[in-house]
């Protein structure tokens, strides 16, 4: 296939995307999943116009991407209204500080049974890469009023600062893999995670905070057009993503703090009228790096097909997460379908993308293939399962409230 006519048929894709995304939203299809399908479509047309696809590529699109949906998602987070609803900032905890480590423990005695050649740190690598849930893939959740507001709220709050978590740890669980770690031994390792999560939402407020400032100093004054206004979110995104990993923190924790003093400084209005860019530039990026994934990444894995990736990949999507999230919600007052809810909307997609390359990256690790395999037949089951049930959410499980 030309490359020209690989490009016509993208953007004739992007166009029907456009036209029918409302539909879409309302079908058991989604813009990830048609343009994996699409991405796959041009690896298997001809091979070649994939073929100079290297990781660098994904992993710009797939971090950009990443960053400018934490830092939307957080800047249209009401932090006065999160903060005085006791039951979602708990909630939030929980997830955070309960559900992770439970996941990655039942994700790493999932691996360690079923692949036993990937070693300890293989299987707690390939668990890592697993955990973190995916902003992007999970909008039409987020989006839906419907739903009960607290859970939605929680799970937003969840997705936003556990990709900033799990790097850390991946990054460590990396460097112990592959007996990279340098000497530093665990004080090193431990003082390298408290600088990733410290830094990094630091860098991010001090972002957030000052463009904050910025930008209501010059809407007020009229120095810049509605129009010119758009792309604020996404320099400012950028901005703390790169600000952090200059000062050794985490980038994706500051996109997401950057988000939130933007969105607690202005008032909310501005926030959505800024946020209109940003949602579009998301979902362009989103659905780009969906098609990269299903040319670049998802051939290899289809390649070597075997029962037992795809059964893990089962377990990951529901036992090893909705397990640890009920265990983290005791106490809370919620009823087994709210459980439920959040166990089972805790899509893979853009963070583990992005986590795979640094596995792939990552000289003598020789696990890397394998965990690669195991992770992409995950990703793409959740694309597939978590964009065909999303908008069937409410009716599945709060049928009382429909």
């Amino acid at each position: 296939m030309d490359v020209h006519v690989a490009l016509v048929l993208l953007f004739i894709a992007f166009t029907a995307y456009s036209l029918v995304s409302r539909k879409l939203e309302a079908s058991v299809l989604s813009g990830p999943m048609l343009f994996t399908a699409l991405g796959y479509g041009f690896h298997l047309t001809d091979a070649t116009l994939t073929s100079p696809l290297d990781n660098s590529v994904v992993e710009f699109l797939a971090t950009a991407t990443l960053a400018i949906i934490l830092y939307r998602d957080a800047a249209n987070i009401r932090v006065s209204s999160v903060m005085a609803k006791r039951a979602t900032a708990l909630l939030s905890a929980r997830l955070l500080f309960i559900g992770i480590p439970l996941t990655i423990l039942a994700g790493t005695a999932a691996g360690m049974f079923l692949f036993p050649t990937l070693g300890l740190f293989g299987a707690l690598v390939l668990a890592i890469v697993l955990t973190p849930t995916d902003a992007a893939l999970a909008q039409p959740v987020f989006g839906n009023d419907g739903l009960p507001e607290v859970e939605r709220e929680a799970l937003d709050v969840e997705s936003g600062l556990n990709d900033g978590l799990c790097l850390p740890l991946l990054l460590i669980a990396l460097a112990l893999a592959a007996d990279t770690g340098g000497g530093e031994g665990m004080a090193g390792h431990a003082a390298f995670f408290l600088k990733q999560v410290v830094f990094g939402p630091l860098a991010g407020l001090a972002a957030g905070y000052l463009g904050a400032v910025a930008a209501d100093f010059a809407f007020t004054r009229a120095f810049s057009n509605p129009a010119g206004r758009t792309p604020i979110m996404v320099g400012l995104a950028g901005l703390a993503y790169l600000g952090a990993e200059l000062a050794g923190g985490n980038g994706f924790l500051a996109a997401f703090a950057a988000g939130l003093a933007f969105g607690w400084r202005l008032p909310a209005e501005t926030v959505e009228n800024a946020s209109n860019f940003a949602m579009t530039e998301g979902s362009i990026l989103t659905n780009l790096t969906f098609l990269l994934f299903g040319a670049a990444m998802l051939p290899q894995a289809l390649e070597a097909p075997a029962l037992s990736a795809l059964f893990y990949a089962v377990l990951s999507l529901t036992v090893i997460r909705i397990v640890p999230v009920f265990i983290a919600m005791l106490g809370t007052g919620t009823g087994t379908r709210a459980r439920l809810f959040v166990g089972w909307f805790g899509p893979r997609g853009l963070a583990s993308v992005l986590y795979l390359i640094l596995v792939v990256d990552q000289s003598g690790f020789d696990v890397a293939e394998a965990i690669t395999n195991i992770a992409v037949f995950t990703i793409l089951l959740s694309v597939i399962l978590h964009g065909a049930t999303a908008p069937f959410a409410k009716r599945a499980f709060f049928p009382a409230q429909s």
